[in-house]
């Protein structure tokens, strides 16, 4: 055989061999960083790790997603009032952001002394997955389900007049997607027994409504 045949052979099967080794590679799995307060960390279920609302997200979404909870009891969007901090998020290298906070901002005397921060609170909370990673995550922001009960404070007056209109605002003026939590727990008081966390039942919904805005994106992405 001439050699430069034998050389046109050996190229050839080196190329048919990368390409091989990269068909048979395992595609990247999509991260989904959920950040949030106790809705999101799972109290108000019976097993988190099962029925948390990001644990069924995970179900929802299937294999080509990894969906992380790193949401942590009694934090607040304000940074004055027990702030939620995104280190682990961050860590995570997320493709997806959920960012679901405001619950406990809707304590009467810490929306009095510094509800008129909210918005700038969020959009640097927003600002620091935008400019900390090496990558832009796509960042929703979900607006928290109704307070059934006055309990810890907790006022369902301030997050409608208030907190809601406030994320909105947010979402508007920095081009993240909206994820609603709210309307789909409307007449749902049964299912957050304490009136403040959502029971498995309400937590799946809120599950639903996530998986619904995430696959919308992406379907819309993969149009353009």
């Amino acid at each position: 055989m001439k050699p430069g045949k034998s050389l046109l052979l050996l190229c050839a099967a080196l190329l048919t061999g990368t390409v091989c080794a990269a068909d048979d590679a395992p595609a990247k799995k999509i991260v989904v960083a959920c950040c949030g307060d106790s809705i999101t960390q799972g109290v108000g279920v019976a097993d988190p790790a099962r029925e948390s609302y990001p644990a069924v997200l995970q179900k929802l979404l299937g294999d080509n997603y990894t969906v992380l909870n790193f949401g942590v009891g009694g934090r607040a969007l304000l940074r004055k009032k027990d702030p939620y901090s995104i280190g682990n998020g961050l860590n995570s290298k997320p493709d997806i952001v959920i960012m679901a906070l405001g619950t406990n901002d809707a304590r009467e005397e810490n929306w009095k002394q510094f509800g008129h921060e909210f918005v700038g609170d969020y959009k640097n909370l927003i600002n620091q997955f935008r400019t900390r990673l090496s990558r832009e995550p796509e960042i929703f922001v979900a607006v928290p389900p109704p307070i059934f009960a006055d309990r810890w404070q907790l006022r369902n007056v301030i997050l409608n007049e208030k907190i809601i209109p406030a994320i909105r605002q947010v979402a508007k003026e920095t081009g993240v997607t909206l994820i609603d939590f709210n309307t789909p727990m409307l007449g749902l008081r049964k299912d957050f027994p304490d009136g403040v966390h959502p029971n498995a039942s309400a937590a799946a919904k809120l599950a639903e409504a996530a998986a619904k805005a995430i696959r919308e994106s992406q379907a819309a992405k993969r149009k353009h």
